[in-house]
């Protein structure tokens, strides 16, 4: 689980990352320019932070895992509600449906990790190394 959480993790990170340099691509209107901008980094930033500390041996912060969660609903959203046109669309569904992956994995990660979420990277290789 805690690797499905590190992958998803950077998936969710390296999508927000592109959704903020999106509108720079395609010509969008200012107000959903903003939101991708804002979003984007937001969730970026939260996305790495739980893959970081998931990465580390620490369980994903609740406010980080919701955070991308909700910032990816809004995203996928958004160009719904504010240009709806393709392929911009499309694009920033896909994106917003990974980083709602992301947030949810991190969340079930939280709630249903074990032992081996509260485990440094270098104590789950030696324990995978000593099972062999």
């Amino acid at each position: 689980m805690v690797d499905t959480t590190k992958w998803t993790g950077l998936g969710a990170t390296i999508a927000g990352i592109v959704i903020i340099f999106l509108p720079a691509v395609f010509s969008v209107p200012y107000v959903q320019s903003l939101t991708s901008l804002i979003l984007g980094q937001l969730g970026a930033i939260a996305a790495a932070h739980t893959a970081y500390r998931s990465a580390s041996g620490k369980q994903a912060s609740p406010l980080g895992a919701v955070t991308v969660l909700v910032c990816g609903l809004l995203l996928a959203a958004s160009p719904l509600l504010l240009a709806p046109f393709d392929p911009f669309l499309t694009i920033m569904l896909v994106l917003g449906v990974v980083m709602v992956v992301g947030g949810v994995a991190a969340i079930l990660e939280r709630v249903i990790g074990g032992e081996e979420g509260r485990q440094t990277g270098a104590q789950r290789i030696s324990n995978r190394a000593s099972e062999n």
